[in-house]
């Protein structure tokens, strides 16, 4: 949202008998605001060992800086012996243990959570309050390096009395203190996330696949039921668009919390292969059932962040990876994978304005982003698209004007026969088929291959810079 092939499972699998590692996420002090992390081997592993944190996750566009909130890294030998791990020198987000002739059977770890909501942006960061602990698997999760597509059962351990929700394998009936899961590999357990407390709500809806609304609202509980209607209603377009729906269950994550410190805490959203997390401060909270127009104003954003499911992913270019490493990417597509998703709720609901706001964020900004080139854009959004958030409004909006400029031409060329939906089709069918990214050589044949029309004077206009 994974290597070099298309993509990981999209969920918690029925894993072999023996999970080649096992990490376990332990809670169980309320007067802390620190979890504990261990990630044991099957068999030891020789010398020298490293453990990595992630500094990129898909959709963020940045840096994150995970393990700035990691401390008391310990490498565990098969003696018992425990050493702590020493951090690269170059500030890299790893550790090493290089002991000669030890073998290493486990490594354990602290992350402080309340560190990590300081001073990381509100919509990656997990957070701990009374009753409550909101986890995002890849702020806590790190690996071993060479072990990321081993299996893996992960054991969560928190007080007796709270409920765990896990995103890849969801359900209303929750476990208590406790909770097993598997995962096929360490990318499959870095995508989902996990609630855990008495202070937050879940409900499921029946709609094409299974629907869960997951929130946690930190002044009042929130009224769910517009959620679901907004997910349904998503489910029903992305279906249509695409012909299938690639998840066999979907999560709807909600996050709405007091901020330790005052100061901004914009509504952000972050999508995952089966699920999303919105995040944002208790201003807006939904207390009572919305009217049809208000259900439909206030879903681009859901339909949006369901929509990257597909693209980008399922089916995405160049450099961008839908899984998270160690470096950042520089990525020319970006306007591609946001872009293009920004037009699906656009063309779909109808909603007034949306056009104007797209032509505001190209045309009414700063000279020097207008004066850039779309890859040059992308490439600059690549670590600063919300940081600077003039360069994600311009980089996705450039993207969405040329899918509707694309969309008008391809419905005058074949008297409405033929539009942007069949593009997402074939993209999204030709990504599935191969197995792999596209490049950026390939990525405007594609386009005129989808419905065997020639797009590339609209293509070629939107790459230059904006007079």
């Amino acid at each position: 949202m994974k290597y070099l092939i298309f993509l990981f499972s999209i969920c918690f699998l029925s894993a072999p008998v023996s999970a080649q590692l096992k990490y376990t996420l332990t809670y169980q002090d309320s007067s802390s605001s620190v979890v504990k992390v261990t990630i044991e081997t099957a068999a030891p592993l020789k010398t020298p060992v490293s453990f990595i944190m992630p500094r990129s996750i898909p959709g963020t566009y940045g840096i994150i800086f995970y393990d700035h909130f990691i401390r008391n890294v310990v490498a565990v030998t098969d003696q018992g012996e425990k050493t702590s791990m020493l951090k690269n020198e170059n500030d890299a987000p790893r550790w090493l243990y290089a002991d000669p002739g030890k073998q290493v059977t486990r490594i354990e770890y602290e992350v402080d959570l309340n560190r990590m909501e300081r001073h990381a942006a509100s919509s990656d960061a997990s957070i701990i309050r009374p009753g409550f602990a909101g986890i995002l698997n890849y702020s806590v999760f790190g690996w071993i390096e060479g072990t990321e597509k081993q299996t893996i059962q992960c054991t969560i351990h928190t007080f007796n009395n709270w409920p765990i929700f896990s995103t890849n394998q969801p359900s209303t009936q929750m476990m208590k203190g406790k909770a097993e899961l598997k995962a096929d590999s360490y990318h499959t357990l870095a995508d989902g996330q996990v609630f855990m407390g008495p202070n937050f709500q879940v409900k499921e809806f029946k709609g094409s696949t299974p629907l869960f609304v997951v929130s946690y609202c930190q002044t009042e509980n929130e009224w769910l039921d517009d959620y679901g209607l907004q997910g349904r209603m998503s489910m029903d377009i992305l279906q249509d668009y695409f012909g299938e729906l690639p998840f066999q269950h979907y999560s709807i994550m909600l996050i709405k919390s007091l901020p330790l410190e005052p100061g901004n805490n914009p509504p952000f959203g972050m999508e995952h292969l089966n699920s999303s997390t919105f995040f944002g401060d208790t201003s807006g909270i939904r207390r009572t059932a919305m009217s049809r127009d208000q259900v439909k104003r206030t879903m681009p954003t859901f339909l949006h962040h369901m929509g990257h499911s597909f693209i980008p992913l399922r089916c995405y270019g160049d450099t961008y990876r839908p899984y998270v490493q160690e470096i950042p990417p520089i990525i020319n597509t970006i306007w591609f994978n946001e872009g293009f998703m920004w037009f699906l709720p656009y063309e779909a609901l109808k909603l007034p304005g949306m056009k104007t706001g797209f032509e505001n964020n190209v045309y009414h900004t700063s000279s020097d982003i207008k004066k850039l080139s779309l890859q040059q854009l992308s490439q600059a959004a690549s670590t600063m698209y919300s940081a600077d958030f003039r360069l994600g409004r311009g980089i996705y909006s450039r993207g969405a004007l040329m899918a509707i400029e694309m969309n008008n031409y391809l419905k005058e060329k074949t008297n409405g026969k033929r539009s942007m939906k069949d593009v997402f089709r074939y993209l999204y069918q030709w990504s599935k088929k191969n197995g792999r990214p596209f490049t950026m050589e390939q990525l405007p044949s594609l386009l005129d291959q989808a419905c065997a029309i020639d797009l590339s004077t609209i293509y070629q206009k939107w790459q230059a810079p904006i007079e």
